[in-house]
């Protein structure tokens, strides 16, 4: 976050309303040249921009039509590749729109936040999938890994593509606005959110995985465990986890008919009676319950309290 203010204008107008200029390859360039009057290089930098347009025009419709299956791209695995492939055809469809946009609306864009924002959208959520690809290439291989990647990959495509259908709707020259949904999607918006199965599968992972949650928030600080909130929470888990197996074991007792059904701590006694946990386990589970309990408990206070807070 600058000086300029808060999330809102960071995203509307800073990262692309100001990036536009300074990262583009040549609109600086023509700037410059103007400004000093310069015509020979303002028409080596105005046809370079010309070559650069055509060029992804041209990319962008291809790997579109294509499914960017002739892209190339570093070998690293087949869900990697597919998704830095997918990544490549969006790439050249936000250069074409980016300078479609600055084309058609010239100054004005940067009063236009929603359509800046939605750009800055497109171009946030693909440095996010680069980095997690970078991150799927550097640690080691494993079923949560795959399953992240490819929850990221989908959720990542969708939101690009729905950022550049932002664009496109809300572009005021209709024609033109037309034309390049016809280039950059000929066959129409194709990429989904991911699936809810590949969601309970990644949070089911993330759950029973330690290391692999470890892993995602290795750079966040948790408190100790005896801290109100996110300590206790994260001490509640490692202990509702712990208490697992023994309530698998339970809950396997009540199906063969070794124990009657019965509520809560009820149904713990009871299988500490009959045998089917020992004290230790026992133990085990009053303190996950009473740690599962403190960190959903909510405020009381008598109604006496509340208003003399008011």
């Amino acid at each position: 976050i600058t000086v300029e203010g808060a999330n809102i204008l960071t995203r509307s107008m800073i990262i692309y309303g100001q990036g536009a200029i300074r990262c583009h390859p040549y609109v600086e360039r023509e700037i410059s040249a103007i400004a000093d009057n310069q015509v020979e290089e303002f028409d080596a930098a105005l046809f370079g921009h010309l070559n650069f347009v055509a060029g992804n025009a041209a990319r962008a419709f291809v790997l579109a039509l294509t499914g960017s299956r002739i892209t190339r791209v570093p070998d690293i695995d087949q869900n990697g590749e597919r998704f830095m492939q997918h990544l490549s055809r969006f790439s050249a469809a936000f250069a074409l729109t980016s300078d479609i946009a600055m084309g058609t609306l010239g100054g004005s864009l940067k009063r236009r936040e929603k359509i800046s924002g939605r750009l800055a959208d497109c171009l946030a959520w693909m440095y996010l999938a680069s980095a997690s690809i970078k991150r799927f290439h550097d640690e080691p291989q494993s079923t949560i890994n795959y399953d992240l990647l490819k929850w990221v990959s989908a959720h990542a495509l969708y939101q690009i593509q729905q950022a550049l259908l932002g664009v496109l709707d809300n572009l005021p020259h209709r024609l033109v606005a037309w034309k390049l949904r016809w280039i950059i999607f000929p066959l129409g918006a194709r990429f989904k959110p991911p699936s809810d199965r590949l969601g309970r599968n990644v949070a089911r992972s993330i759950l029973d995985d330690r290391q692999a949650r470890q892993s995602l928030t290795s750079d966040i600080f948790v408190p100790p465990g005896d801290e109100v909130g996110l300590g206790a929470l994260e001490e509640a888990l490692n202990k509702a986890v712990r208490a697992l197996p023994i309530e698998a074991r339970i809950k396997e007792a009540v199906r063969e008919g070794k124990l009657d059904r019965a509520p809560g701590r009820q149904l713990d006694q009871l299988a500490l009676e009959a045998g089917v946990i020992n004290e230790e386990e026992f133990a085990i589970l009053a303190d996950a319950d009473a740690a599962r309990n403190e960190v959903i408990a909510v405020d009381a206070f008598e109604p006496e309290a509340f208003v003399r807070l008011r």
